[in-house]
């Protein structure tokens, strides 16, 4: 995770009025990723020709913070599980991953984090952080281990938000978006995410605030930040933050601390969809 100065701390960007841009960390892993998947013996095939590597079921590896009020969080997880990908971005990717060929190493990936299918198009939705560009190729990996091959289409660095397409496929979950702009302070929340390279862990918190600070790091900014009271680590970038009725409220895109997450909201990542996909 880039360093990147300088911080500020929390309590003055929350009560801020004032618009001013800040610094804060970014989840995804530049350059070389370096970490394979632990346990992955080749690529096999599933029915629809896609090929995999080893499944990866949810895992809850922290404790629900006190006082928070969430008690079917494992439900409502699995529940909506399948909108959630795990996304690998190549800037020289072969046309064949997916293919009997299998992937390139994930050590020659650029970035390796989180995605959420948002459109029964086919188009994934992920940071533009993690996007980066749209000469690149991208791989969509989910839960049950099938790898897609898509490709980059769209990249707005001053939304923080890039788009993927891929071929649509059966049984394809996609997201139901509902507003995150009006959640109130306190109400529970999940994200779903791939910290550390390891897919499929869920973290539970609360909204913490809605900032009216600009967020910027690097050539990265957006507005309208939710601020979750929520464990987030390296890989949660793109991971789907879900309300108690499983509805996405927003993205995960960058963090202030390993407990405070910052997330898009569900009305601007929707405009950003329409925006590029024709509605």
């Amino acid at each position: 995770m880039p360093n990147l100065a300088p911080m500020t701390p929390f309590s003055s960007i929350a009560h801020s009025s004032r618009p001013r841009a800040f610094a804060f960390g970014v989840l995804a892993l530049f350059g070389g990723v370096g970490l394979a998947l632990v346990g992955c013996d080749g690529p096999s095939a599933k029915p629809d020709g896609a090929k995999t590597e080893p499944a990866v079921a949810l895992s809850y590896p922290f404790p629900v913070p006190q006082g928070v009020a969430f008690a079917d969080y494992r439900e409502v997880a699995e529940r909506n599980a399948g909108i959630y990908v795990r996304v690998r971005v190549y800037s020289d990717a072969p046309e064949d991953i997916g293919s009997e060929r299998g992937s390139p190493p994930a050590s020659t990936a650029l970035s390796f984090a989180s995605g959420i299918i948002a459109d029964p198009r086919g188009y994934v939705v992920t940071p533009a952080h993690v996007a980066n560009s749209t000469k690149y190729k991208a791989e969509v990996i989910l839960l049950d281990g099938r790898r897609y091959l898509g490709r980059v289409i769209a990249v707005e660095r001053s939304r923080e938000l890039g788009l993927i397409k891929i071929e649509p496929f059966d049984g394809m979950q996609v997201a139901r978006f509902a507003d995150g702009g009006t959640l109130p302070t306190g109400e529970p929340t999940l994200t779903i995410g791939t910290p550390a390279h390891h897919g499929g862990i869920v973290s539970v918190g609360t909204v913490l605030r809605h900032l009216k600070t600009r967020i910027s790091y690097n050539d990265y900014g957006y507005d309208n930040a939710i601020a979750l009271a929520m464990r987030i680590e390296s890989g949660n970038s793109g991971g789907p933050v879900l309300d108690r009725e499983g509805q996405v409220v927003g993205m995960i895109a960058s963090n202030y601390s390993a407990d405070i997450g910052l997330a898009i909201p569900s009305e601007d990542i929707v405009s950003f969809i329409h925006a590029h996909t024709g509605g």
